[in-house]
């Protein structure tokens, strides 16, 4: 266990020479968000009302699926070869699409030569990147390897496809990468913006943590910002940060027990990814606070939780959807058709009060969201 420690720090120091900001569990002050002054009592009941009807559209959504472009020939992609890389397939999310977007591409004749998964180090990327090359893949796929971590210059002229690296639509991928399939990730934050405001009243006291080693991080912390200043500006704020290894190794739990001990008018907390949401909640547990909980991704070990733990909110935005949108960029890619700049993947907030229609234990995207998106994918692989 203490290897694993040593490894994961390992990490974040090498991801702060590649110029990646993860620096310790920090805090930045409530002020840079919300203004000085009170709202007046109209505008703060018309920002509620706001946060409230876009909050109560997205929990009694149902998501539509809309391909984004033509169908195309997928049958050139058989035959034709994939090395996919991921920085930490222990996080069940990335660990869920790795296996579900391999799984796509070796539906359509694709050969998946490698799912390797660096574990939470960079130390081992470039032996990964090296074995694609040997193997003479047709395209490399990473999982949340940042661009700047990739050594393009060594791959001579294999393409490389990011995912959820631009993490919101307009955003210009990186010099280098083919494309980059992504969530808008600016729908979940603003979302558990309005959870917020909406279960405080407008005038909640709430801790949030992002993770800047994440590319979807900044963009998040920025758009609750906004959110929280636009519809319940009194709210009280403070913006943390927990780089990845303090997920596991006990780092978190800790910050979070100390905040809520120190400030018992708490009432929120908030960590843009569910998988902080364990050692946020081990925080709230040993201070025993009261403290309630929302975040993002519907992790199922999460997600099976909403009501009876301290999550009371979980913002899901179809996993499946994003896996295929990649399928789809990688088969587009290995057949030199044009990849789309923005799959249009939506949201949906899951909460106390409709958990129960689903099996929250395992992610069905049918079950969840009512769209089987293998199949609505499938039917624009072959060219009419």
């Amino acid at each position: 266990m203490q290897a694993k420690k040593k490894m994961r720090f390992g990490f974040v120091a090498a991801a702060l020479a590649a110029g990646l900001v993860l620096s310790g569990c920090s805090s930045s002050s409530e002020e840079e968000a919300a203004p000085t002054e009170a709202a007046s009592a109209p505008a703060a009941a018309d920002g509620l009302a706001t946060a409230k009807a876009s909050y109560d559209a997205a929990l009694a959504a149902s998501l539509t699926f809309a391909y984004p472009g033509d169908a195309f020939d997928a049958s050139a992609a058989s035959g034709k070869k994939v090395a996919m890389i991921s920085i930490n397939d222990q996080i069940p999310v990335l660990k869920q699409w790795t296996d579900t977007i391999a799984a796509g591409l070796e539906s359509q004749g694709v050969t998946v030569t490698q799912k390797s998964d660096a574990g939470g180090v960079i130390d081992p990327l470039p032996k990964f990147f090296a074995q694609a090359v040997t193997d003479q893949v047709d395209l490399i796929i990473t999982n949340a390897v940042p661009a700047a971590l990739i050594p393009l210059t060594d791959l001579g002229d294999i393409p490389v496809m990011t995912t959820n690296q631009t993490a919101a639509p307009g955003v210009a991928v990186a010099d280098g990468i083919a494309a980059d399939p992504s969530f808008d990730y600016t729908i979940a934050a603003s979302l558990m913006a309005d959870w917020f405001c909406v279960t405080g009243a407008g005038a909640g006291n709430a801790v949030v943590w992002g993770s800047e080693g994440q590319a979807s991080s900044p963009i998040m912390i920025d758009t609750i910002k906004a959110r929280v200043a636009e519809v319940c500006p009194d709210a009280k704020v403070d913006y943390q940060d927990a780089p990845l290894a303090t997920w596991f190794d006990g780092t978190l739990d800790g910050v979070a027990k100390n905040a809520v001990t120190a400030d018992a008018t708490i009432t929120h907390l908030m960590p843009i990814y569910d998988g902080m949401t364990i050692a946020t909640g081990a925080g709230l547990d040993a201070a025993g606070s009261a403290a309630i909980q929302s975040s993002f991704n519907m992790t199922p070990a999460v997600a099976a939780g909403i009501g009876t733990s301290s999550v009371k909110m979980d913002v899901g935005c179809p996993n499946d959807w994003f896996s295929y949108a990649t399928v789809d960029a990688g088969l587009r890619l290995l057949t030199g058709n044009a990849v789309p700049a923005n799959y249009g993947i939506t949201c949906k907030v899951f909460d106390e009060s409709n958990i129960g229609s689903i099996d929250a234990t395992v992610e069905n995207s049918v079950n969840w969201y009512g769209i089987d998106f293998a199949a609505e994918f499938a039917k624009f692989w072959t060219a009419s």
